[in-house]
Parts: C-alpha cells; sequence; structure tokens
C-alpha cells in the first residue's frame, strides 16, 4: 500500500511540475514526427525533429571554457526542479525536450560530467525509477565523443514508448541469454558492448553500482581508460557501448541512440538512416564487436 502511494505521487509530482514549467515557459518541449524503423525483428524509433538543426553542437569541454559559460544545473532553475534525492543528487526536468517528462539527476555539487558513476548516483536513479509507474529508461554520456553537450555531471530518465517493452539493443542482448550477474558480450550486435543481466532480485544500489564498475572494467581493459562510452540500463539490465566518434554523416548520437530512440533534424538524414540502418550506423559511431 505504502509503495503504491508513493509510486502515485512521483508520478502526480513529475506531471505538475511539467505542466507548469510549459505553462511558464520555462521547458521548451519541441514537436517531432515519430516513425518506426525495424531491424534484426527489432524496433527503433525515429524522430524527425527540424528544430534542431538551428541548435548548436557543442561538445562538455568546449561549452566549460567558453567565457558566457553558465551552468544550467548549478544554481537549477526552479521551475524546472522536481525534487532533492538526499544531499547528493537533485530531480530536473530537461528544459529542451522532444520527449515529454524526460527528466536530468544532477549532481547537487559539481562533478565532471565522464566521471565513472559512483553508488551515491545509482541510489539517485533507484529513488527515481522505482517511484515512477512508466518504464522508464536510464542514461549517462561520458566521454567528449559520447554525445555528451553539459558538463555538469548528470544522468538521464526517459520514459520508454508505450509499444516497446525494452530498448531493441537490450532486446537483441537478451537473445543470446546471458548469465546472470556476469559481464556479457552478444553476437545478436554488431558494436561493442559490455552488458550485466540484473536477474530477478530486487535492485540494490551497491548491485547496480557493482555491475556498472564490472562492465566498465571490461571497456577500460580493452579500448583505455580515456575511452567514451554511453550507458544505458533498464530495470532488467545495464549495457555500456565505448565510442570512437559522435556524429556520423551530421548524424549526432548519445545513450539515446544505443536505447533505441534516434533523432533526425533533416530529410537527408532520415533518409540516410533508412538507407544504411540503425545498427550500421551505431557500429560507425562506436567500435565494431571483437570476433
Amino acid at each position: 500500500m505504502t509503495a503504491q502511494i508513493i509510486t502515485k505521487s512521483l508520478d502526480r509530482l513529475v506531471q505538475q511540475c511539467y505542466s507548469r514549467a510549459v505553462a511558464q515557459g520555462a521547458l521548451l518541449f519541441t514537436e517531432s514526427s515519430v516513425y518506426k524503423h525495424r531491424e534484426q525483428g527489432v524496433v527503433f524509433e525515429v524522430r524527425y525533429v527540424p528544430a534542431l538543426a538551428k541548435k548548436p553542437n557543442s561538445k562538455p569541454k568546449e561549452k566549460q571554457y567558453a567565457k558566457d559559460f553558465v551552468d544550467p544545473f548549478l544554481p537549477y532553475d526552479e521551475h524546472l526542479h522536481v525534487k532533492q534525492i538526499g544531499d547528493t543528487h537533485h530531480l530536473l526536468l530537461n528544459k529542451y525536450c522532444v520527449v515529454p517528462h524526460h527528466l536530468l539527476i544532477t549532481t547537487a555539487k559539481f562533478r565532471q560530467q565522464g566521471e565513472p558513476l559512483s553508488e551515491a548516483d545509482f541510489t539517485a536513479v533507484l529513488a527515481t525509477i522505482d517511484n515512477l509507474s512508466s518504464r522508464n529508461i536510464v542514461f549517462y554520456n561520458s566521454g567528449e565523443e559520447s554525445g555528451a553537450s553539459q558538463p555538469h555531471k548528470h544522468l538521464q530518465v526517459l520514459p520508454m514508448p508505450e509499444y516497446l517493452d525494452m530498448p531493441p539493443s537490450i532486446g537483441l542482448w537478451l537473445q543470446s541469454m546471458p548469465p546472470v550477474g556476469a559481464v556479457h558480450t552478444s553476437k545478436q550486435l554488431p558494436f561493442a558492448h559490455f552488458g550485466v543481466l540484473f536477474g530477478d532480485s530486487p535492485l540494490l544500489p551497491s548491485n547496480v553500482a557493482a555491475a556498472y564498475q564490472a562492465a566498465l572494467s571490461e571497456l577500460t581493459i580493452k579500448f583505455g581508460s580515456e575511452c567514451s562510452y554511453n550507458m544505458i540500463m533498464t530495470r532488467s539490465a545495464i549495457l555500456l557501448f565505448p565510442r570512437r566518434q559522435s556524429s556520423w554523416h551530421s548524424i549526432a548520437i548519445n545513450s539515446l541512440g544505443f536505447a533505441g530512440l534516434v533523432l533526425a533534424k533533416t530529410k537527408d538524414e532520415q533518409e540516410f538512416l533508412d538507407r544504411f540502418g540503425i545498427l550500421h550506423i551505431l557500429s560507425c559511431v562506436g567500435y565494431p564487436r571483437a570476433q
């Protein structure tokens, strides 16, 4: 009974904060056209968002060292603040979103985006997704080639489309029957990745942090400690994807690409996605999977 009340409470809080922020002009929602792209029996969501063509692209360090840089999370915009999570994190609405209720989990004090995630970070993640009724994708962009844009450390939480049970990359990865608790690489994915299946036990911050550290250690051994990567997480698994470049033919890719959501700014980009395939593009911005 208590869990149900908490779940409804956070759902309502997010919805109320979102509606208020939109009405006040603090949150800018961008309309997009959505279509489903199928490959290898799984569905990717492609959003055509022409407004993004006007948005300048800059990497975290470029932005941080610019003379006019202002940290958007310190101080945060009160209109975007959903709640404080302990003493270490804040839950904010994403100011620029193409999907409603896109959330950010930011560190209360400045930490560098790209730092390894900590148990405290995963404590904040679980405090958020455990109290939301929707299925969510948690993701983290680490490093200059990951698609990250802000230097202040933050994870992101996005509601999964209703027609998707899980991100397509995780769906393909699960086809190889990964063991619970061990780092696993699947032949179903053509790009390098390191994943850990959680199993049916309740998720604890310490267990999630240990799974993340195990996957990150494997990634670091093979690609070095300076390698950029994307992380995606659901309640069933956590996967890391090393990155060698942030975009392909002007199509910018961050963790959401590996989670199954790709944004196209122009019709040409949309046609490129159809012609070459999303899995191929993810292989180009990532690394080929070792045979």
